[in-house]
């Protein structure tokens, strides 16, 4: 029995794979990742089982995994956005084809081929629903710039594009030197165990996310009044009420206001609220908020340079008074309103 290096990052995809189900396991919201993360951990088992023991000639399994993959990343993206929602034995379905595939592993291209369609699709529809996810969040929260998951995106994407280079190394077998082969799963192996970990890492990180989807699908359930001019009227009346209350009681320097929050404070309901700022403003409930954030910190720059121009000014700590939560939100939020970074605000004032 030869031990090569493929083997070891094998051994190794497997620990850290158990090691991060023990770090995220008692963490609702990444339930689904646990249970990607087991399922990878088993399909790496078995590709280094067959791979010691050379069992290929009698049974090949480990492509019948690519069909289960894409089902399970899903599964993790959603379980992500509805914590709440618990999983019904029908998703258990999506594994079908999986089993379905066991007979049929004498051709594997065939089976591989299949399992990277699958993974296509599940990824478009995960990333469609962090968009929603995305949307949601600017409807109704202002630190939506902190709940943003576009690094999954990024991780997503990247699983399927090694995924389909993974595939052309396959169908290239009977073409291409061994040592090619196994230098092309060795990458494959490590890419996946390095973008795993990541996974993991990032997760431990993402301390808040945005849990209101379920709210959100409530919130924008119904289409909506016909907006005739009295209604706008109404609107716009409505609107100076709750900008007057948010500016005068300062609810914009809280740094995790919802829509909730301010449904509360002004004795409206969210629905209504949100039809009218985004009928007023022009933007979304996080827009709307962060553009009230901009105007204060530019108004109290404007107030301490007049008073005294030689003064220090920390940006960050006049970010943080008004509702800023990070710098890194500060600076995209504000760019996006003014067009300039703060530093070069600065400069220009």
């Amino acid at each position: 029995m030869k031990i090569l290096a493929i083997n070891v990052i094998q051994f190794i995809f497997v620990f850290q794979m158990l090691f991060g189900i023990l770090l995220l396991r008692k963490k609702t919201a990444y339930l689904g990742l646990c249970y990607l993360l087991v399922f990878a951990s088993i399909a790496m088992a078995f590709n280094l089982f067959e791979e010691v023991a050379n069992t290929r000639s009698v049974l090949l399994v480990t492509p019948i995994f690519l069909l289960g993959k894409g089902p399970l990343f899903y599964l993790f993206v959603y379980q992500l956005i509805y914590p709440e929602k618990k999983l019904k034995k029908r998703y258990l379905f999506h594994l079908l084809p999986m089993v379905l595939a066991l007979p049929l592993t004498y051709w594997p291209q065939i089976i591989i081929g299949l399992g990277s369609l699958s993974q296509l699709i599940y990824v478009v529809i995960s990333v469609l629903l962090i968009v929603k996810y995305h949307k949601a969040s600017f409807a109704m929260r202002s630190d939506a710039e902190a709940l943003q998951l576009f690094w999954l995106i990024k991780i997503l994407l990247t699983f399927l594009v090694i995924g389909l280079l993974d595939l052309i190394r396959l169908n290239l077998q009977p073409y291409i030197p061994i040592s090619w082969n196994l230098h092309g799963q060795l990458f494959e192996n490590t890419a996946m165990l390095v973008l795993f970990s990541f996974l993991i890492y990032k997760a431990t990180l993402q301390e808040h996310l945005f849990t209101g989807m379920s709210s959100f699908e409530q919130l924008t359930s119904n289409t909506g009044k016909v907006v005739t001019e009295e209604y706008s009227e109404i609107t716009q009346q409505v609107f100076v009420e709750i900008e007057q209350l948010i500016i005068s009681q300062a609810l914009h320097h809280q740094p995790r206001l919802s829509l909730n929050d301010l449904a509360h404070a002004t004795g409206l309901n969210s629905r209504e609220i949100s039809r009218t700022i985004n009928q007023r403003a022009g933007c979304s409930f996080c827009d709307y908020i962060n553009n009230l954030r901009v105007a204060d910190i530019k108004e109290r720059l404007a107030d301490k340079i007049d008073n005294n121009p030689e003064t220090k000014i920390n940006l960050l700590a006049l970010a943080f008074e008004v509702g800023f939560n990070s710098k890194s939100s500060f600076n995209a939020v504000f760019k996006r309103v003014t067009g300039v970074t703060p530093t070069q605000y600065m400069k220009n004032r």
